[in-house]
């Protein structure tokens, strides 16, 4: 999926959920990105059944554990302080499977900035675009939060960068670790989760969609990428992370790096 290396076995899982059963792991040697074998041969159909199971039990209920209120919080924070410091396009953002809306919600309640919203399966609560309102290389902030780990091919993965513009920013939240463990009981293998990357997967998926430096705030727990030069962008980093009196933004040419 992500540089075309032949992939391996990694390992299985069993799972008692969800009729999923057993499920394989595979792995690429070349870029470490890995991927369940058994989600991506799904048919389309019970790959939504799938996730509508999972998130009916998970998604609305405010006391369950992949509840993310703080990190939704942190953020809308993070995007509405890089938009005052002149890091990202004040205008045209959009957050692809955005799920509810949550941080939508939060920009536009606590910051009064807009953040267009758009979900294959959930109906948005706030700010809600239709398919034809997507504009392609027209959109100033891409954002997509839980996301990456659920994307089964990459046109998919090409379709969501595709709408940021020449100038804009591409945001990620995902989990990305030096390396993927080769452990079943690793706490991000959840029923819904297939695809799972690497600092080495993301770097090439930088340099394939040209995008020049990045940042990380543990935080909000969300990368943001750029496409302008890191002469540009760093000095900008630098003043924001001096108003705030600590690295509030921890910035890289090339991909941050900050899970080792």
């Amino acid at each position: 999926m992500i540089c075309r290396s032949e992939m391996a076995w990694f390992f299985s899982k069993t799972f008692d959920a969800f009729d999923l059963g057993q499920v394989d792991y595979w792995k690429c040697p070349a870029c470490g990105f890995a991927a369940s074998r058994s989600h991506l041969e799904m048919s389309d159909e019970r790959w939504a059944r799938l996730n509508n199971d999972f998130h009916a039990q998970t998604h609305y209920t405010e006391d369950n554990p992949y509840n993310r209120n703080q990190r939704y919080f942190n953020q809308a924070l993070m995007l509405s302080l890089m938009r005052k410091q002149g890091l990202i396009q004040p205008d045209d953002w959009l957050d692809w499977g955005c799920g509810v809306g949550a941080v939508s919600r939060l920009l536009q309640h606590y910051f009064d900035v807009r953040l267009g919203t758009y979900d294959k399966y959930f109906t948005p609560e706030v700010n809600a675009l239709a398919p034809t309102d997507l504009r392609p290389r027209g959109h100033g902030l891409v954002l997509n939060t839980a996301v990456f780990e659920h994307v089964r091919d990459r046109a998919t993965l090409d379709e969501i960068e595709s709408y940021v513009s020449p100038h804009g920013a591409f945001a990620i939240h995902t989990l990305v670790p030096e390396n993927v463990p080769q452990n079943p009981d690793w706490m991000y293998l959840l029923p819904v989760h297939c695809a799972f990357h690497t600092n080495r997967s993301m770097q090439l998926l930088m340099d394939q969609w040209g995008y020049r430096c990045s940042v990380y705030n543990e935080h909000a727990k969300l990368w943001v990428l750029f496409h302008d030069d890191p002469a540009v962008i760093e000095p900008k980093v630098q003043a924001l992370n001096k108003a705030m009196g600590w690295s509030y933004l921890h910035y890289k040419a090339g991909f941050m790096d900050y899970w080792k």
